[in-house]
């Protein structure tokens, strides 16, 4: 029995002295546990200055594209033309009259940033949307009225007309206009139906046409 005992003794002395040194950690212990917080708290900044480099990265890339769709638009928004019915040299010649209004045709092009006029159709093509100005010149020397038409879409805008010349023999109508295009949208000139117009290598028949700003 009291060999029992001591054996008792014994072993709750024993396992009162592991207990104690489970609970005591040696320095180095917690010198390895600190070494481990430090690097978590470096790990998390790191972390940090990743999703801070990752929103500048976004924010850049944004402005970057931002800054290509304004550089796209204003390539496209150099825009001016001007055109005549006839090149210089050429001989003189009559455009109607005929029974119904006809689109003329600017052949020769002195001017065409953007390539925004088409000389095989007489339609300009408006690139990008904003404000233009339209200016057309008409000229007649003969007995025959004369008369063009502005139009937009298909619509009339405005119009330049004459009589025939007086004593000077020789008269010129004009008209100017400032519109807001849409992207696509086609402006001409028309000969109103039963007018005729004379042209030569004086080149006083013109439409011209640019961009004032974009919208």
């Amino acid at each position: 029995m009291m060999r029992m005992v001591v054996y008792i003794v014994l072993l709750l002395s024993v396992l009162s002295t592991q207990a104690q040194d489970f609970m005591s950690p040696t320095l180095d212990f917690i010198s390895e546990l600190k070494k481990i917080t430090t690097m978590e708290e470096k790990f998390n900044a790191l972390n940090d200055d990743i999703k801070e480099l990752r929103s500048k990265n976004e924010a850049l890339t944004t402005k970057l594209k931002t800054f290509e769709e304004k550089t796209e638009v204003s390539e496209r928004a150099k825009v001016a033309f001007s055109a005549s019915l006839s090149a210089l040299g050429n001989a003189h010649r009559f455009i109607g009259p005929y029974t119904i209004a006809t689109t003329l045709v600017y052949e020769n092009a002195l001017t065409n940033i953007g390539n925004v006029y088409d000389t095989n159709t007489g339609i300009f093509t408006a690139p990008v949307k904003g404000v233009y100005f339209f200016n057309f010149v008409v000229f007649n020397p003969h007995a025959i009225s004369t008369g063009v038409s502005l139009l937009k879409n298909g619509n009339f805008v405005v119009s330049a007309t004459d009589n025939p010349p007086g004593i000077d023999t020789e008269d010129t109508a004009c008209n100017s206009v400032s519109l807001i295009l849409e992207q696509g949208d086609q402006i001409y000139i028309q000969l109103m139906e039963n007018r005729r117009i004379y042209t030569d290598g004086n080149r006083r028949n013109t439409f011209s046409g640019h961009l004032l700003f974009t919208m």
